[in-house]
């Protein structure tokens, strides 16, 4: 999608010619504007996404969804690992964790006169795994047993703590961009859980990206309000035009503040198309940017997105 690089391209130019054509004081006070809105934006967004979380239901649409979605990842890994164990081939641990994600411990197994060796040397079918809740039952079949075997899997995986590494083939089988994957993983600790007061890897996704989700918007629509406020008030003491226009050294230290307004802009543009990312024109555009080296740089690298998922 080369529409994009040449959006970004545009930006910048446009910028640059901008800050040529008022010098470097004109646009100074332009940049140093955009630079307090972001200052009194990070230690306003805090309070703004409290009031948000507080007396709106945002945090518990974005909760459902968003555990909906990691559940379906997890239910997929699970689901392989667990038709692996009739196949044999998987080592006695392996087959521990699997039992452990399903809910199932070895005192069930004896109670069938099946241990963790014969599952792990295949000596089992799946219909006996059926009994035990941990697979399919080959005799049955049609939507309904589908529905109600997804619905209890997901009420298994919500109530339980998943092994670390299905957890973490969960996230990375998401559809999120990788940001929030990265965010998700590296905050994937007993700290975190203890902060957000839950219990199992379920509860902590759907906690923690109500938490991601509600701070960007409050930051994006923080900045917006308080960018109106600033500019109006520049506009209605008429600053900028009391600012004389110098020489050369001066317009081209404008075009250099340019280039660093356009490079925010920019920044702000990502963190809107990460929060995007559900719809179509926002996976595009997050695709476009993964595709394109130097857009990646400026993704990956991106001080606005940070302070604004404040976490």
């Amino acid at each position: 999608m080369d529409w994009v690089l040449i959006t970004a391209a545009t930006i910048f130019l446009v910028c640059i010619i901008v800050g040529v054509c008022q010098g470097a004081l004109r646009i100074a006070v332009s940049l140093a504007t955009t630079l307090l809105t972001l200052t009194i934006v990070f230690f306003a967004t805090p309070h703004v996404a409290k009031a948000i979380a507080q007396y709106t239901p945002m945090d518990e649409m974005i909760e459902q969804k968003v555990s909906a979605a990691i559940l379906d990842a997890a239910r997929t890994q699970l689901a392989g690992g667990i038709e692996s164990l009739t196949g044999g081939g998987m080592s006695e641990e392996d087959v521990r964790e699997a039992l452990d994600a399903a809910g199932v411990d070895e005192e069930d197994l004896e109670q069938y006169g099946v241990s963790v060796k014969d599952i792990a040397e295949g000596n089992i079918d799946a219909g006996l795994l059926s009994q035990l809740g941990i697979a399919d039952d080959p005799d049955k079949g049609g939507e309904e047993s589908e529905g109600e075997e997804g619905e209890e899997e997901g009420d298994v995986i919500d109530q339980i703590d998943l092994p670390r590494d299905l957890q973490q083939e969960a996230i990375n089988a998401a559809d999120l961009p990788d940001i929030f994957k990265n965010l998700l993983s590296v905050n994937n600790n007993s700290e975190i859980y203890e902060e957000l007061g839950v219990q199992t890897f379920a509860q902590y996704v759907g906690s923690f990206f109500a938490k991601l989700i509600i701070n960007i918007i409050s930051y994006l629509g923080t900045f917006l309000i308080v960018t109106i406020i600033l500019r109006a008030i520049i506009f209605a003491l008429d600053i900028v035009a009391e600012i004389p226009v110098l020489g050369l050294i001066n317009r081209l230290a404008g075009g250099v503040i340019g280039f660093a307004g356009a490079l925010i802009i920019v920044w702000l543009l990502f963190v809107v198309v990460t929060l995007l990312y559900t719809t179509v024109i926002g996976k595009d555009i997050y695709e476009a940017i993964q595709g394109n080296g130097i857009l990646k740089f400026l993704y990956d690298n991106n001080p606005i997105m940070k302070m604004a998922a404040n976490i």
